[in-house]
């Protein structure tokens, strides 16, 4: 009987999708998953509460938790040797007369790199912003002054306002974007489209960037691209990303490439799909920094990037219209060369 039930609550704390522990009015771990070995590792039965929590706090909560059915603290926080940092829940447990204690863990590192990000994101989207307001209300101001009546500088200080106006529009419309693309990320997706059409309509909505740089776009595409599950505007927004960043990046009078061809499997994508790639004439991206492309607010070349208005959220915008498609981006680069942005849409 008692091997009976041992088994039991064995399979039944193993099938609790996070680290559980059971400790007897000892405080010695009677039970545990291996979730919870995974997490706290060399775990051993009959080990006390406090070898394995250094805090002491921890182990009296479980005393009283077994005496009492209460504990004090209902919030408890405790961080693993080398491990990470975890939340600590007790309950009481009655088994044939048997009053236990029974410990899940939570892991807190999830909880805390997103709160991370999102501070990162508040204080980078704060910075983006504040640089051309502070340009804006500078200008104003000196036009308020005698500048305003002198005509050259009017309409030099108007053309800089215009531009850091543009500048931050674009902002707002990239963070519009990103949320509205993160928003969706997790919808499947229902149509299909043809791969073909949306590169034509995005090499149209950039040719006049290209042809005001002195660059030109050259399409070469295999007839017949299959469709693939797609979102018409998703898709397009991604081309012209990869497009526009091809143009601003790449060499004066020089071709960005763009070819498109259907593939069954490749080392970066092990499924049959369309892949379309984007190439350029530029500088180049040293391997350290490709990895990081697709961060929010990442520049190779920050000073550069504002310049020709770059917000710095283009390519984490592909990567997150890609994630919904069940796509990938792959990017090539040799310093003084060029790149080659290839993005990978599985025909299924």
């Amino acid at each position: 009987m008692q091997k009976e039930l041992v088994t039991n609550i064995n399979a039944f704390i193993e099938s609790i999708g996070m680290p559980v522990l059971v400790f007897d009015n000892s405080l010695r771990l009677k039970y545990f998953n291996q979730s919870a070995r995974n997490f706290i590792p060399n775990l051993e039965t009959n080990t006390s509460a406090e070898k394995i929590f250094s805090k002491k706090r921890i182990s009296n909560q479980i005393l009283q938790c077994i005496k009492t059915g209460k504990i004090e603290f209902e919030k408890m926080r405790y961080r693993t040797n080398k491990g990470p940092e975890v939340a600590v829940n007790i309950r009481d447990l009655e088994i044939d007369n048997t009053k236990l204690a029974i410990v899940t863990l939570s892991d807190l590192s999830p909880l805390s790199e997103a709160k991370m990000m999102r501070t990162d994101f508040v204080s980078n989207v704060s910075h983006e912003m504040r640089s051309p307001l502070t340009s804006i209300l500078g200008f104003v101001e000196t036009l308020k002054g005698p500048a305003g009546d002198d005509l050259d500088k009017r309409e030099k200080f108007l053309d800089v306002i215009g531009k850091e106006a543009d500048r931050m529009t674009n902002l707002v419309s990239d963070l519009l974007s990103l949320s509205l693309v993160e928003a969706k990320e997790k919808r499947k997706i229902k149509g299909y489209v043809d791969p073909g059409k949306i590169i034509t309509a995005a090499c149209e909505a950039t040719s006049l960037r290209a042809n005001n740089q002195g660059k030109r776009i050259v399409v070469t595409t295999k007839k017949d691209l299959p469709k693939i599950p797609g979102n018409q505007d998703n898709l397009f927004r991604v081309m012209v990303n990869l497009i526009e960043n091809a143009i601003n990046y790449s060499g004066e009078n020089t071709i960005i490439k763009i070819s498109a061809n259907s593939v069954q499997k490749e080392a970066v994508f092990l499924r049959p799909a369309v892949k379309i790639t984007v190439s350029d004439k530029g500088d180049g991206i040293s391997q350290e920094e490709i990895p990081r492309l697709t961060e929010r607010f990442y520049r190779v070349d920050r000073s550069r990037s504002r310049d020709i208005g770059g917000t710095g959220l283009g390519l984490a915008i592909v990567k997150h219209i890609l994630v919904r498609h069940k796509g990938k981006l792959s990017i090539e680069s040799i310093r003084g060369k060029g790149s080659k942005f290839s993005i990978y849409l599985p025909l299924s």
